[in-house]
């Protein structure tokens, strides 16, 4: 499908994190577009050990004002909120920071618009100035703190913790697991392989240690488990898994029991033939996940045979094991860890010359704009 009838349609995307900014830029050419996001800039929620450790890394790669993506040149982008959508007259409503009501009609809908985890993740409406406080303001709670703490043992929770103890060789850093190994959901051979990481580098791993997560939850102070046993650190950052879903504008019978979206396989949501849900928020296996196993394309296809009056007919299916890189790249090199439980090591020079301005940045997502100076 090139231009031609389909061009007069307007897909309407409300979350422009990684997913949503990758999806638009796939269907730009033959919609009308609008993307609504709290945020004026994609920060990218991957890499937030990096982000921790070396915000200046980081922020070359990850923090991207959407106006610089070329893929983005004709998309309409709209900085607010959504705050409810009327599936019968196909609109969203959105408030902006100037607290202005707007509806925005579509014909097909997106719901990319994420979930709330814990340290770094929010549905705020923010600015660029905003965004850049947080961010310098994270960093500074690391380089500041003698000790810190992080509950998890995620990708996220062992990024953080290999990449700050690293970065900041003498200051206490401890990671708190519930399970024997780090890194559920991965191979065998990747969890065995971090846990032996993050000895070598003098985090001190806790093992068998379920945190009682209150609400909101401390950056600093004392943590509490299900033991009994408790520990205090100068920053504390949350890695639980405990996802809340940005879902309050969705009428209740698109959600699950827990909030979030009922998607088929399809990605479409469940009783709606226009509705496309994807990433975090959309309940397509138990691990939600869509985003980061490139199942943009799948739900690019299926919008594209409904914009055609055809069925859709491409499935996303889930890895048997999470895979890609969990700590980022460090300076022997990026390991990337496969399903299978294969790795591929990809060395520092490849990464920052090659793998991420060219690839990632020009390949996947179409192009960037060079900075003005």
């Amino acid at each position: 499908m090139s231009g031609g009838p389909a061009k007069t349609k307007r897909v309407v995307i409300i979350g422009m994190g990684d997913t949503g900014v990758l999806v638009a830029s796939r269907l730009s050419r033959d919609f009308q577009v609008t993307g609504i996001s709290t945020k004026p800039n994609l920060v990218s929620g991957q890499e937030l050990g990096k982000r921790l450790a070396d915000l200046d890394w980081w922020q070359r790669f990850y923090n991207t004002p959407l106006h610089r993506f070329k893929a983005l040149s004709s998309v309409e982008i709209r900085h607010a909120k959504a705050t409810s959508v009327d599936l019968d007259n196909q609109t969203v409503t959105v408030l902006d920071q100037s607290k202005l009501e707007t509806r925005i009609p579509y014909d097909f809908l997106i719901i990319a618009s994420g979930t709330s985890n814990g340290f770094w993740r929010d549905d705020s409406l923010r600015s660029e100035a905003d965004i850049d406080a947080q961010l310098q303001s994270d960093a500074r709670a690391i380089s500041e703190a003698r000790s810190i703490a992080i509950v998890g043992g995620g990708p996220c929770g062992v990024s953080s913790a290999l990449n700050i103890q690293q970065a900041y060789p003498d200051k206490t850093v401890s990671l708190f697991i519930s399970a024997d190994l780090p890194l559920p959901g991965y191979h065998a051979s990747a969890r065995q392989y971090y846990h032996q990481e993050l000895i070598k580098v003098g985090v001190q791993l806790f093992t068998g240690h379920r945190a009682i997560t209150p609400t909101p939850a401390p950056r600093a102070g004392t943590i509490h488990f299900e033991s009994g046993q408790s520990a205090i650190a100068d920053t504390i950052i949350w890695s639980t898994g405990d996802r809340k879903p940005h879902t309050d504008f969705l009428p209740n019978g698109l959600l699950d029991d827990e909030g979030f979206v009922k998607t088929r396989s399809t990605l479409e949501v469940e009783g709606r033939d226009n509705v496309f849900a994807i990433g975090d928020v959309a309940s397509t296996d138990p691990a939600r996940s869509s985003a980061r196993n490139w199942a943009y394309g799948v739900l690019v296809h299926n919008l594209k045979r409904r914009a055609a009056g055809r069925a859709a007919n491409k499935r996303y299916t889930p890895p048997a094991n999470r895979w890609g890189s969990i700590v980022g790249p460090q300076d022997t090199g990026l390991t990337l860890h496969q399903d299978s439980g294969k790795t591929t090591r990809l060395s520092r020079w490849l990464v920052d010359k090659v793998l991420l301005p060219t690839v990632v940045q020009r390949v996947i997502y179409r192009g960037v704009k060079r900075l003005e100076r």
